[in-house]
């Protein structure tokens, strides 16, 4: 079985300016290899993007 994380091509953030009902927020998402999209959470608040890389020995 494999792991549900190697599935997973990106992971989104979108900025969302909905005008007809007068919102702005942020929406983050993971996009799949086959075209799946989940949507983990929305935000008023901008998520500053981070990048870490753990090497185990």
């Amino acid at each position: 079985m494999k792991n549900k994380l190697d599935k997973i091509k990106e992971i989104r953030v979108e900025e969302v300016h909905d005008h007809e009902h007068g919102h702005h927020f942020y929406r983050v998402y993971f996009y799949h290899e086959n075209g799946k999209i989940d949507i983990m959470s929305e935000s008023l608040t901008k998520p500053i993007l981070a990048r870490y890389v753990s090497k185990i020995y």
